[in-house]
């Protein structure tokens, strides 16, 4: 990957060409930058550039041999490591390196992945992310190698807040004193759950989210949609390039039907219903359970701005006509619960809540919000 296929970001391009121009790279570089964010590309873009044989002013070249393997994530001296978990044939020793063919296919197809994007691909989505002890002892074998065929070996660190804090520690003295011309590329959505020790060794690079414009450019490539579906697909995704695209892509999954219903039934406490849609539930992928309950949240909030403003409400027609009649049901209190109780269930079913049980106590909590405003 170049630069010049991120899209925007020239400041955040010009600062990483400037270390390296400078000879002031750190040792150890953490790329933060929020969920849907180019903290990723931006990275393999980087490393792309540092070993390329021939480089252009400000970019690399894509053409050299060094170029053409990293389009392919096949560089020997650019080590790929993530967050992987047990899977029926890979029980032992854990590593990056036995997922590695699948976690190209996943980045190529789409570089703004998240981890859950990442594990539905390999088919382990309902697993607990991890960076093992066992991942930190291979880093270290690698890293006793001399480079293959360019100056820098650069580890790629992809999502270390799933490190087990074994692996951080061992990991620490490495990251204090590498070998000569190696460099560490952290990659992070959430560095506040490094180890202090850990972030003492690096230096912060902030990637600021994408705005809204340069998002819309990267979506030119769409042929089919119209730019009032950009727009609202950018609206609903809080502009993370990588929730939009899927919105874009996703014609079929009617979550707004599906809210209706739900809602409906926990009004007319209905649990006959709502107990067919537990299974309902529970048969989504991970990833779609976590889309259905963001999509409640959005359009929760939605009815809460609406009882200010209906005209600062800006979805389609259909979740405007929903949000105008349902926040008539809950007074503002108790919307303003129910948002708070949605947005916890999501931080549940990330850290691997059972489903059902989730699903039927929130059912029973917003049928009690309706109980309570019709009394």
């Amino acid at each position: 990957m170049k630069f010049a296929d991120i899209p925007g970001l020239e400041e955040e391009k010009k600062r990483l060409i400037d270390f390296f121009k400078s000879d002031k790279i750190h040792h150890a570089l953490l790329f933060f930058g929020l969920e849907g964010s180019a903290n990723l590309p931006l990275a393999l873009s980087f490393a792309t550039y540092i070993n390329c044989e021939n480089k252009k002013e400000n970019d690399s070249c894509g053409e050299c041999p060094s170029c053409l393997k990293m389009n392919k994530l096949i560089h020997p001296d650019v080590h790929l490591i993530f967050p992987v978990a047990p899977s029926p044939k890979i029980t032992k020793e854990v590593v990056s390196d036995k997922y590695i063919e699948s976690w190209r296919v996943s980045y190529l197809e789409n570089p703004y992945m998240n981890v859950f994007d990442w594990f539905e691909t390999c088919g382990i989505e309902n697993k607990q992310p991890n960076i093992s002890k066992d991942e930190a002892r291979n880093i270290i074998k690698k890293l006793s190698l001399k480079p293959f065929e360019s100056r820098f070996k650069i580890n790629v660190i992809w999502l270390p807040e799933f490190m087990h804090n074994s692996t951080a520690n061992a990991l620490l003295k490495i990251l204090e004193e590498p070998p000569g011309d190696t460099l560490f590329f952290l990659v992070s959505n959430n560095y506040q759950k490094l180890l202090s020790t850990i972030l003492s060794r690096v230096q912060m690079f902030k990637v600021k989210s994408f705005e809204d414009e340069d998002i819309k450019n990267y979506f030119r490539k769409f042929d089919d949609v119209s730019e009032s579906e950009v727009d609202s697909a950018i609206y609903l995704s809080g502009s993370n390039i990588n929730t939009a695209e899927k919105i874009l892509r996703d014609a079929t999954v009617d979550n707004l039907n599906y809210l209706k219903e739900w809602l409906r039934n926990c009004y007319s406490e209905n649990f006959l219903e709502i107990n067919k849609k537990l299974d309902w539930f529970n048969d989504l992928s991970k990833i779609k359970k976590r889309a259905f309950l963001m999509y409640s949240l959005k359009l929760m909030r939605e009815a809460l701005v609406s009882k200010i403003d209906l005209s600062l409400v800006k979805i389609s027609e259909d979740e405007k006509n929903f949000v105008s009649n349902f926040r008539k049901t809950l007074d503002q209190e108790s919307l303003e619960d129910l948002i708070l109780l949605l947005d916890r269930s999501v931080s549940y079913l990330d850290r691997n809540a059972n489903p059902k049980i989730l699903f039927l106590d929130l059912s029973i909590k917003i049928s009690n919000f309706f109980q309570k405003v019709k009394t």
